[in-house]
């Protein structure tokens, strides 16, 4: 690994260009859409897992909007980890939704076995 030298004009030179701040402001905004996406999705994940309690199946609205929001969040975490610089949404398209696995269609609860039912008893 390198190691890099404090240069103290470079640093001065930092500070006052003007795309450095405003970047800062683009990550404070995107920040707080983070937060509000992560509230956003937890009520979605629990309104999906009510509506499978109710249903059996979960709500292939719910999943989508769950996969563009997650698709969101990844993107604006990849901005404010300056791992890229395309700015997410409002500034791009909203992400799709679209899920690339198959729909569940229903699951199945099966006991196995426990140490104790497999345990044959000896006779006395």
């Amino acid at each position: 690994m390198a190691s890099r030298t404090f240069n103290q004009d470079q640093f001065h030179q930092n500070i006052k260009d003007h795309s450095h701040w405003i970047r800062l402001a683009y990550m404070l905004l995107f920040a707080v859409l983070l937060h509000v996406a992560g509230v956003v999705m937890w009520v979605i994940c629990a309104v999906q897992f009510v509506f499978v309690l109710g249903t059996g199946r979960e709500n292939e609205n719910l999943r989508s909007l769950g996969k563009s929001l997650a698709s969101f969040i990844h993107q604006a975490l990849e901005f404010v980890s300056y791992n890229t610089e395309r700015k997410p949404f409002p500034f791009s398209p909203w992400p799709e939704g679209v899920s690339e696995l198959e729909p569940i269609e229903e699951a199945v609860i099966v006991d196995e076995p426990t140490a104790e039912d497999t345990h044959q008893s000896k006779p006395e």
